[in-house]
């Protein structure tokens, strides 16, 4: 049987659609990346937003107008599966909790024990992921994602190690702990900042990244880990707005001050620190003077990158019942942010990052130039020509634009190109 593995939404969701691809071949399907060639279609839905909840309605529908078997996954089938059913949109749905248990259950097999946390030692390129956490305790004032997710719950401290020990052996030169929640990690007393410390003691030619924190979970250990060869200087702090009042609709638990004074601490400790985050703009009742503070507050963090999203009612959450901003405002405001932040990045990596040494790990070539992330996640393209999975020592000559972001124009002197 061919399948074809359809992905929407976040990174954990695309850890967790290479963990199926993976689990799926050793049971004997075939995976093929075209929908059109596959007997079934496996859709990993997303329910962040609206947009991907109809995303992932639009890959059903498509699925379905090509005749094929549709089986559905994911946190929109967790939280919506039965509204999924009565539309006709699949022919199964497997909710999260289930996920890993589709190989026996296509097999027609007795159903695997149920897994969070599956190892996947097979990607196609130089960055592997990690899942060391799932679930979210946090129930903020619009999200559904601890509805499609359950509670938190972390991989054990020794299952990591062995787990990172194994992608490091298989040559991966980056590796990034994910989750919903990695700022939850803990097994017994030994939380986040304990469980890198160990895992940069694993020898090898690799760099850890850490996805998405809490800024109020952040572990101030961390800092002492900056100065390590194997860290990343690059932290990704889940802001959502700039304004105090904003936040506690939200149901955050932190205030505009003390994310400032968290940034100011990682610059503190390592100038360099890339720091990118997500903002919803067009929350419920966002005031004009709750929206520029919270365009002062990215020009006064300078982020390296911003991910902007408008408002967008999730079903059974408090914002959803509150009164909505019109579109035409949240667009105007989500513009609006969008030039600030470019703007401020770009003035951030001049001043921080010219002429300083970084190390490119190259993921492809096109012509005479090879591309890759730097250590501070900045997209990177490199004249010449140089060997997949290798880092490239550079240094930043100018800026372009890759895809709305900024990224770096870099040299590498006299390095032998292949």
């Amino acid at each position: 049987m061919k399948i074809a593995i359809i992905t929407v939404g976040c990174k954990l969701n695309q850890f967790e659609s290479d963990a199926l691809a993976q689990k799926l071949r050793e049971s004997g399907f075939e995976i093929v990346e075209e929908m059109e060639r596959a007997d079934t279609v496996i859709i990993n839905t997303c329910t962040v937003t609206n947009t991907a909840d109809s995303k992932s309605r639009l890959h059903m529908k498509q699925a379905k107008r090509l005749g094929k078997r549709v089986i559905v996954t994911g946190c929109y089938a967790t939280t919506d599966g039965e509204e999924i059913e009565r539309r006709g949109l699949a022919d199964m749905v497997v909710p999260n909790e289930s996920k890993f248990t589709l190989p026996s259950l296509l097999l027609e097999e007795p159903v695997a024990e149920k897994e969070d946390f599956p190892l996947v030692v097979e990607y196609e390129r130089t960055r592997a992921y990690l899942k060391i956490q799932d679930g979210c305790n946090r129930f903020c004032s619009y999200c559904k994602i601890p509805y499609g997710r359950g509670r938190s719950r972390s991989l054990s401290f020794s299952e990591v190690v062995g787990r990172f020990e194994e992608l490091v052996k298989r040559g991966y030169k980056e590796v990034v702990l994910t989750g919903v929640n990695i700022s939850d990690y803990h097994d017994g007393e030994r939380g986040l900042a304990k469980l890198v410390r160990s895992l940069l003691e694993i020898p090898g030619e690799y760099r850890l990244r850490l996805s998405s924190l809490q800024p109020d979970q952040f572990e101030m250990e961390l800092l002492e880990l900056l100065s390590h060869p194997r860290m990343t200087p690059h932290f990704h702090l889940s802001l959502q707005s700039g304004s105090d009042t904003v936040l506690s609709r939200m149901r955050r638990r932190y205030t505009a001050k003390d994310f400032l004074v968290l940034c100011q601490r990682i610059r503190s400790a390592r100038e360099d620190t890339a720091l990118t985050t997500d903002i919803i703009v067009g929350f419920p009742g966002e005031t004009e003077r709750e929206f520029e503070e919270t365009k002062a507050l990215v020009k006064e963090v300078a982020f390296s990158r911003v991910h902007l999203f408008s408002y967008s009612p999730r079903a059974g959450t408090w914002a959803a019942n509150q009164k909505q901003l019109p579109e035409e405002v949240k667009k105007f405001r989500l513009h609006e942010l969008e030039k600030e932040a470019l703007i401020t990045a770009e003035e951030w990596v001049q001043k921080t990052m010219r002429e300083r040494e970084v190390h490119v790990l190259i993921e492809e070539t096109d012509g005479p130039f090879s591309y890759g992330y730097t250590e501070h996640y900045l997209y990177t393209k490199v004249a010449g020509v140089y060997a997949h999975n290798t880092f490239v020592p550079s240094y930043m000559k100018g800026l372009w634009n890759h895809q709305g972001a900024v990224a770096l124009l870099a040299e590498t002197g006299n390095l032998r190109v292949l």
